[in-house]
Formats: C-alpha cells, structure tokens, sequence
C-alpha cells in the first residue's frame, strides 16, 4: 500500500510538471484517498498508517539531497578550473527486495552528479558512477547512510523489525 500510494504521489508531481514538496504532499494525499476507495472505504492497515512519519522523513531528505546535488554541480560547472574527479564506487547493499533495489537505482540516478551503473548477479552489489568522488569510502558512506537506509527502513514491516532483516 505503502509504494502504491508513494508511486501515486510521483505520479501527481509528475503530471504538475514541478518537484516540489507541496506537489509531493497533495499528491500523497490524493493518493490516500484513492487507495481509501480502491479498499471501498475500508481503513488501510496500522501498518500503513504507521510509515507516514517514516515517508515524510524520506521525502525531506530527497528535497534535501537535491537541492544540495544542484548546488554542487552548478558550482562545479561554473569554475574556471575543472576540478571534478569521476570514479565507480562499489556499494555492498543492506536492500535485498527488487522494489528496494529499484528504487535505490532510480534515486542515485534522479540526483544529479551520480548514475548506477550495475548490479552484480548475486544482487548483493551495486556500481555507482560519481562524478565528483572525494574518496570511495566517503561515496559509499552517502549512499548507504543516506537513501539506502532511508529505503531499506520505508520497505521494513513493524511485523518483521530490523532484526528479521539482518541488521
């Protein structure tokens, strides 16, 4: 429900045609709506209503994150000197369902100034294209720290808990 509602919110900000927090959260709402009537007025499960913290958290954060990937890119394109240093991270992954692993893709490559690039066949890797790499821990730390763990705890059921995960 929780990633039928949040692709009904994109979908939304999409057809506004901006990404703004304010098209984010109409379209969220919208979207609670919808699902509302699609389960025919039934109420959406403790669950559900329980990740809306969890889900405005994560929407902070990716405003956040790319207002601050803009700004680093605009700077970077306006110097005189190029000072830009590209590399491939390797990214071990706690994200093991495909809706995790998509999504973490999907939002590497939405930030501007990093692409993934692969997934190794065991699905326990993924390669990162970074286009201004200050030292491969430090790349590997922002991602994991950043939108993998916010991933990884928006797709966690309270009925499983972090440690049915292995973490």
């Amino acid at each position: 429900m929780l990633l039928a509602n949040l692709l009904l919110a994109l979908a939304w900000t999409a057809l506004q045609g901006s990404l703004t927090l304010g098209n984010l959260v109409v379209g969220y709402v919208l979207g609670y709506g919808v699902l509302q009537l699609l389960t025919r007025g039934g109420v959406l499960p403790r669950r559900y209503l329980g990740k809306v913290g969890t889900v405005i958290e994560f929407f902070a954060y990716l405003v956040y994150e790319l207002t601050v990937a803009n700004v680093r890119l605009t700077i970077d394109v306006l110097r005189p000197r190029v000072r830009i240093r590209p590399g491939v991270v390797r990214v071990p992954l706690d994200a093991k369902s495909d809706g995790e692993i998509l999504m973490l893709a999907a939002l590497i490559n939405y930030t501007p100034g990093s692409t993934a690039i692969d997934l190794s066949h065991d699905r326990k890797t993924m390669y990162v294209h970074v286009m201004n790499i200050r030292t491969p821990d430090q790349a590997r730390a922002e991602i994991k720290g950043g939108f993998e763990r916010r991933i990884v705890r928006l797709f966690d059921s309270p009925e499983e808990g972090p440690d049915a995960r292995g973490r």
